[in-house]
Order: C-alpha cells, then sequence, then structure tokens
C-alpha cells in the first residue's frame, strides 16, 4: 500500500467512525448542541468583528446553524451559504432570510437564484467550516468532497472557526499538505486556539 492509500484509508476509517457517531445523535442531543454552540458563538471577539459570515445550511443530521444563521442577520451581519458549482467547487452566495434556502445539489439547501447572488471569497471575514474530526492543531479532516480545502485558500484572509461536539477533538487526525487548517474550534465546553495555521 502507497502511502497515499494508506493515508486515504486511515481518514476513512476515522471519518466513518464520526459521521457513524454523528448520524447516532438525538434531536434532542442536536439541539442542545445548537444552543450551547449559539450563546458562545457570539461571544467571540472574531464573530463580533465579522461583517460577512460564511455558514453552511446544515443536513438533518447535523447540528442546526439556522438559529445562529437567522441571529447574525438580526444583528447586522451579511451571512453567506455555500453553492455547489460543480465537482469538489463552490462559491458563497448571500443569504437575506432563511425562507429563501431551497435544496440544492445533493439536497443541500443553498439560496434561490443562487448564481445572482455570489459574494467574492475575498470579502469574507469568518467562515464556519464544518468537518468530521478535528485536531486541537486546528487539523481538520473535512467530509471527503474536498469543496473546502479548494475554497478556502481562496479566502485566505478569513478567520476559520470550526463549531463540533466536544467527542470530534482527537490527539491526531491524518493529514496531507493540502489539508487546510482552522484558525479556532468552539465547541460546547472549550474555546482552542489553533497554532498550526
Amino acid at each position: 500500500m502507497t502511502a497515499d492509500a494508506g493515508l486515504k484509508a486511515e481518514k476513512r476509517v476515522l471519518r466513518a467512525a464520526m459521521l457513524e457517531k454523528r448520524a447516532s445523535l438525538t434531536s434532542k442531543d442536536r439541539k442542545a448542541y445548537a444552543k450551547a454552540w449559539k450563546q458562545r458563538f457570539f461571544e467571540e471577539p472574531a464573530v463580533q468583528h465579522a461583517k460577512i459570515i460564511f455558514a453552511y445550511a446544515t443536513m438533518p443530521e447535523e447540528v442546526p446553524l439556522d438559529g445562529l444563521m437567522e441571529e447574525a442577520l438580526e444583528l447586522g451581519k451579511r451571512v453567506c451559504v455555500p453553492y455547489i458549482t460543480g465537482k469538489g467547487t463552490m462559491e458563497a452566495v448571500e443569504l437575506t432570510s432563511l425562507s429563501d434556502l431551497e435544496p440544492g445539489v445533493f439536497g443541500i439547501r443553498t439560496v434561490k437564484n443562487a448564481a445572482e447572488h455570489i459574494v467574492p471569497p475575498e470579502d469574507l471575514d469568518l467562515i464556519i467550516v464544518p468537518g468530521a474530526a478535528f485536531s486541537p492543531e486546528g487539523i481538520r479532516l473535512g467530509l471527503g468532497g474536498g469543496y473546502y480545502d479548494r475554497y478556502l485558500p481562496r479566502a485566505a484572509q478569513a478567520y476559520r472557526l470550526v463549531l463540533a461536539c466536544d467527542w470530534q477533538i482527537v490527539p491526531e487526525v491524518p493529514h496531507a499538505p493540502h489539508d487546510q487548517l482552522v484558525d479556532s474550534i468552539l465547541t460546547e465546553k472549550q474555546f482552542i486556539c489553533c497554532p498550526a495555521r
């Protein structure tokens, strides 16, 4: 087995374990995590200073971010969500109301007429980065599509914040040189400032 194949296998094993645990969360669990994240999210200086936040419209098995995005809009912040444009590629599109969301590629919710609402990556102040697992150093195991690893370098100036469950923090995450790092991780229990990036 080549080193590259070995790395991919390690990632697959860890990703599968984390996604299985995520799938086992009850609706009550997800609501509790969402409440804890939202409460702590708006206390962070990087969030308070951000004018444009790139979040993501969650799928049913994920901890919902709708309430967080709604509050950000109420606070006068501009909020963006992903718009899938091709295999492994996406853009940020502006969301003015949660009622504007509709199912897009892979059933991922995005903005109606998304192509008309693209926000340049260099305009973003903060990106909420999803993933399956994270190390305290800021190494991220994505969900396998490579969308964020391709997009994040285009928005190099944006602060990269993870909202995670505490059990998603693991001592080591298998990674390759092209895997993008994050600046900080916020869980229901702790805030981790990552030294890697």
